[in-house]
């Protein structure tokens, strides 16, 4: 009976030993280790927040579908007001952009982050899954390598949801930053 226990828990142990918690199981097709599996666009949310607030850019990109936007309005030099559409590849695109971002600051937080659920859309053959988030973003260069800068910023976003054909799982289409119309 003693060797009986010895024996169980030693497999217990070893059964334990397999598990990594810090290593969630991998996805297929990709291969990328997610946070939690984007089975609906509130998974992909909880994941983009995740990959932000952790600055994993391979987290963030799998948040991404391949045909993937960003769109916000800014002032340009000359004072005007403009539309900038920003795609998801490319060396200006929003993934070489974020990976910069993630690489200058530190620590980032998005310590308001409320996404409701806004409605969906047609396009074609594809039902987009609408939602808005309202978030609150601080980001800070805590060792100085960049001059200790530190932003915020508050405001609404706009974030439309496909899922995937390929792997049955939502990513983001598009999201357009609506803080500033």
């Amino acid at each position: 009976m003693r060797r009986l226990i010895i024996i169980a828990f030693a497999v217990g142990v070893l059964a334990v030993s397999c598990l990594n918690p810090f290593s969630p199981a991998s996805i297929d097709p990709s291969g990328i280790k997610p946070i939690v599996l984007q089975t609906e666009p509130d998974s992909v949310l909880h994941n983009f927040k995740y990959a932000y607030e952790h600055n994993d850019i391979d987290i963030y990109e799998n948040c991404l579908d391949p045909s993937f936007s960003f769109r916000y309005t800014d002032q340009n030099l000359a004072g005007e007001i403009e539309t900038i559409e920003i795609p998801r590849d490319g060396p200006s695109g929003d993934i070489e952009r974020t990976r910069r971002l993630f690489r200058f600051f530190d620590e980032i937080r998005l310590e308001t982050w409320v996404p409701v659920r806004y409605g969906e859309e047609v396009s074609g053959d594809d039902t987009l899954t609408i939602y808005r988030v309202y978030f609150q973003l601080s980001v800070r260069d805590v060792d100085g390598d960049f001059g200790g800068e530190s932003f915020e910023a508050l405001g609404i976003s706009e974030f439309k949801f496909r899922r995937s054909s390929e792997d049955n799982l939502y990513r983001i289409v598009f999201w357009e930053d609506q803080s500033s119309i």
